[in-house]
This record gives structure tokens, sequence and C-alpha cells, in this order.
């Protein structure tokens, strides 16, 4: 059984990780079934995304949370607000998904399964496997899509909080059968804390699949894009300033760029990003379409910021594409890229406040193009197909 509060019609990383695992997982020999909630607000929305796995048994839950509630009382699409940051810090315990749990554990408990996957956040879904695994004594398979005591992107603050959850990370990790992580840094600093957890814990990173990337042909005008959300910590002004002055000087013509955003943006850094004349502000598309459009462009775009649990979850997806890839922001959390990038695949990283670097860059790359010199990539990490990954996962679950 998998349970994911993440599943389609939501679209994004959440839905994405358990969507393409369920896909190639009945390839060897297991049948999962699906526990998540009912439709909730939610700000990315992927209704094609479900079609990779409409044939499987899918149990969907009540789950009076502030996103279902939201959607009970007719909101379709939600849209972050800064206002809204300290309400949500305060329910953050150990997050706001913690109302579905009761209906989660009893829907849960009726079915027939060998084996329980928790992919997480929301880290409560991680606690209901818990109390599933000790009623069922089925064995306890737990995800960690993100940090979670040091979960970037909603802090815990508080002794009481941070006790509550070290609590239930050190129960929750000794007391599951295997542990994956998304990448290196989370399994790192795990080990770290609990020693006694090294030899069940185990990095799967988000992979990609070969058949969502197709060639497609490049548009006339000089074309940046950027997959993701846009947000806090992948803020892209320092990038688009350094455009808008090689534009104000003259070195590359204003009708000939374009930078293209794909992917959920916060309305704070939606306002800033149009006021800029050569953006193009896609959204969120259907996964397919997303891959599509990126791959469509000349030259990839990531943004991060310096911190070590800030890992972009695409960088397997940038380096499928072949694109040329410049990343804004030099943290562990790009490591793969930057490997990749020692291997030889063409991309450049660069301090996240250095404009003047990025510009450089971007100008010497604009000037290729305009000669007709272009160049393109192949990843180096083959084996990181979403169906190899999958077949990793199942050789780790058989062995328990």
């Amino acid at each position: 059984m998998i349970i994911s509060y993440y599943w389609p019609p939501l679209g994004g990383p959440g839905s994405l990780r358990p969507v393409k695992f369920s896909k190639h997982i009945s390839k060897f020999g297991v049948d999962p079934i699906i526990l998540t909630r009912k439709n909730i607000a939610y700000h990315s929305i992927d209704n094609k995304l479900g079609d990779e796995v409409k044939n499987l048994k899918i149990i969907k839950t009540e789950s009076p949370d502030p996103a279902r509630l939201l959607y009970l009382m007719g909101m379709r699409i939600y849209h972050p607000r800064l206002w809204q940051r300290p309400i949500k810090q305060a329910i953050n315990f150990p997050d706001h998904k913690l109302p579905w749990f009761p209906f989660a554990y009893n829907a849960g408990s009726k079915i027939d399964f060998d084996s329980i996957f928790v992919t997480a956040p929301p880290f409560s879904s991680f606690i209901t496997g818990y109390y599933l695994a000790k009623k069922t004594g089925k064995s306890l398979i737990i995800d960690f899509r993100d940090a979670w005591l040091e979960f970037p992107f909603m802090p815990y603050k508080g002794k009481i909080k941070k006790k509550f959850v070290s609590y239930w990370e050190k129960k929750l990790t000794d007391f599951a059968s295997l542990i994956i992580t998304v990448d290196e840094n989370i399994r790192t600093i795990l080990v770290k804390k609990y020693p006694q957890i090294s030899d069940k814990i185990f990095v799967i990173p988000n992979g990609y699949d070969p058949d969502d990337f197709v060639i497609t042909k490049k548009p006339d005008i000089f074309t940046i894009s950027y997959l993701g959300t846009i947000r806090e910590e992948r803020n892209p002004t320092n990038f688009l300033n350094g455009i808008n002055e090689l534009i104000e000087k003259n070195k590359i013509k204003k009708n000939d760029i374009k930078v293209k955003f794909i992917g959920h943006i916060e309305d704070h850094y939606l306002n800033k990003i149009k006021q800029y004349k050569f953006t193009d502000i896609l959204g969120h598309l259907p996964y397919c379409r997303a891959i599509k459009e990126f791959s469509s462009s000349h030259i990839g775009l990531m943004i991060t910021t310096g911190s070590t649990y800030f890992f972009p979850s695409r960088q397997n997806e940038y380096l499928a594409s072949g694109l040329p890839i410049i990343v804004c922001g030099k943290s562990k959390g790009i490591h793969l890229l930057d490997a990749a990038f020692k291997k030889g695949y063409p991309g450049w990283i660069f301090e996240f406040n250095d404009t003047k670097g990025t510009k450089n860059k971007i100008l010497q790359l604009y000037q290729n193009f305009k000669k007709g010199k272009t160049i393109q990539g192949k990843t180096p990490y083959k084996k990181y197909t979403r169906e190899n990954l999958t077949k990793r996962l199942v050789e780790l679950i058989k062995k328990i």
C-alpha cells in the first residue's frame, strides 16, 4: 500500500514521485494500492497526470484539513499569500495535514496489504503509517522527499515543536524496516543523528522518464526556461535584472530574447516577473506539456539559495532535456548538477548574487546562438530513469 497525501489531480513533485513509482512498480511483480485524500484546493492542478496510473486501485478518504475545507467551501485553485504564513506556522505541528490521520488510519485498517510505503511531506502521513504497521504487523517503508526536522519550506520554531518532531523522527526511523531519502544530504543528516539506522537507509532520487522527452523544434527567439516553483528561496529578480541590463545597453535586442517560467509562481514574485517585458509566464502546466515547453528552449535556468536542504527536485529532468543549464545559487542541494557539469555536461553555476557572472554567460550564449552555434548535453545519469529507480525500490522492499 502506498500512502500519499499528494496525488492527481494535484500536480507538482509531491504527486509526481508516487505516481511514477506506481506506474512502473507493477513491472516488477508488485500491485500497488493507493491511499490518498479527496479533492483539495491546491495551487497546481494536473488532470492528465493520473492517466499514467488510471488502472490502479485508489482509495480516497475524507480529510478535514484546511486545504480540504477550502475545497468544500468552493475554492479550487489556492493562491498562497504572505500574510497566511504566520497562520500556517502556528498550525505546523507537525503539519497542517494532521486532521487526515484518523480517516487515513481507518481506511488503511480495512485494506489487505503486504507492506506500507509512505511518502512525505506531509510528515503526519508517517505517523499514520506507523500506527497501521503497529496494528497489522506489516513492514513500514518511509520515503523522505524533504528533510523533516530541518524542513526548509516551513521551519519548526519553538522548543516544544522541535522536541515533538525530534521524538517522532527518531521513533519512526528506529521503527521503519526501510528508509528512503530523495537526496544524499537528507540521508547524511539522519545517519548523523541516528547512527543505528545506517544499514537500512538508502537514496533514491527523483528521476526521469525518457519517453517524456521528445525532440521539439526550437524557437527563432533566444529562449531561456525555468521549470518549477518560484518562491522566496528561488527569487529570479537578480537574473532578470542582469538580462534587463543587457537589453538596456543594446547588447541583446529587446525582441530577441524570452525567459519562460513554467510552474507555480507565488503572487509576490508573479508581480515582479510581470514587470519585465521579455518574460513569458506559462504557469503550472500538465506534466508532459511542461517538459515539452522546457525542452523546446535553448537554455535551462535553475535558481536556488545556498541552503543544504533546498535541493531542486527536477535536476535529472533538466539533464535529460539536454539543454545547457545556468544555475543561480551555489548550494550542496544541487550536487547532481554540479557533478554532471564536472563530467562534461554543459552547465555553469554562479553565486546567487553574481549578476555580472550570469549576465556575461548569457551574453556569450546569445552571441553563439546568433552565429548558429548551439550546444547539447547528454545526461551522465542514464541509470536514473524512473523505471530503474523503481526497480531499485522493489529490490530493497523484497529484501525486508
